[in-house]
């Protein structure tokens, strides 16, 4: 059974990382982090006080000389705590790893690095801007791929008996979306990414409901690309979406707004402002990009299933919060 081409690595092809503007109490914390105790155990395995002052420094110093409302504190609370569940989840990943003794090499990432800027025909100098633009350094975007090559390895053998993409359901997509598969094909896009503690499906309610516009629900609380140019991101390749985000957008029309989608451990909302169609491609030039598309959303399906096992059957005990 073929395996996905591509690694998601939670990354470029416009799959934003978005840190966040929100942040913690005072710009006093930025220089006060404790680099000692322990804030979990995972099975036994600490999850030690400055590993997630490290992952929460970005917060820390988006705030310097801020002071917060009682409702940005509420939210940051939330906030801390997903980035911490998240962490869980890594160290969980970490110990199945160990037990199965899946190993990914520094050389395998960066072979893994160059295929991915290859696929997408962007120089290095882009790729790097890219990263730029999404505050994500090499070091991370690597080991974001180096996290999602041990997820695949991990479950490598449940996908193969549980992911099947037959030839009808290939077919069926091209027949639906058959401009998205067009030659040059492109969506112009408005992103919202939604504070935490702001409920998305509520957000897209209001906006629809016509109490205020996409364009002025970005300006206002987006915390991504965009803001004040009412969330537009430009036009993008359809080839170059991530595979949860063509899905959203499939069959939409201009205006029409997905369902929330989501980037990183943040909740977003997509709009489609226009459409640029291209040259029609035979569906055998792109059933593989298609079968890809699919095996990847089925993927990530058994993978939800996978870590959720994972958390039942583990042991956490959360200390010093």
């Amino acid at each position: 059974m073929r395996q996905p081409a591509k690694f998601r690595a939670r990354c470029l092809g416009l799959a934003l990382l978005v840190l966040v503007a929100f942040g913690w109490r005072s710009a006093a914390l930025a220089d006060d982090l404790v680099v000692d105790g322990v804030v979990a155990l995972v099975n036994g395995k600490i999850i030690t006080k400055f590993e997630y002052d490290e992952r929460l420094r970005p917060i820390y110093e988006q705030t310097r000389g801020r002071q917060l409302s009682t409702d940005e504190l509420g939210q940051i609370a939330t906030l801390r705590r997903k980035i911490l569940e998240q962490m869980v989840d890594d160290m969980l990943l970490q110990q199945e790893a160990e037990r199965y003794k899946f190993k990914v090499t520094d050389a395998e990432v960066e072979e893994q690095i160059k295929q991915f800027i290859a696929k997408r025909n962007i120089s290095q100098d882009e790729f790097n801007r890219q990263l730029a633009l999404q505050r994500l350094t090499r070091p991370e975007f690597a080991n974001n791929m180096r996290r999602d090559m041990i997820r695949h390895r991990l479950i490598g053998g449940a996908v193969s008996n549980k992911v099947v993409v037959t030839d009808s359901e290939v077919e069926q997509v091209y027949n639906e979306r058959k401009a998205e598969f067009s030659k040059d094909s492109m969506i112009q896009l408005g992103i919202i990414l939604i504070p935490s503690g702001m409920s998305p499906t509520e957000l897209k309610a209001e906006i629809e409901s016509g109490r205020m516009t996409f364009a002025e629900a970005a300006n206002r609380y987006s915390q991504g690309p965009g803001v004040g140019n009412g969330g537009d991101i430009g036009f993008i390749a359809w080839k170059d979406l991530a595979p949860e985000w063509n899905a959203a957008l499939a069959g939409l029309k201009p205006g029409q707004i997905t369902q929330p989608v989501h980037i990183q451990d943040f909740a977003g909302l997509l709009q489609v402002i226009s459409l640029k169609e291209g040259e029609e491609l035979a569906l055998d030039s792109v059933r593989e990009q298609i079968y890809q598309s699919l095996h990847e959303a089925k993927f990530e399906k058994v993978f939800q299933e996978y870590m959720q096992k994972l958390r039942d059957k583990a042991v956490v005990d959360y200390r010093n919060l």
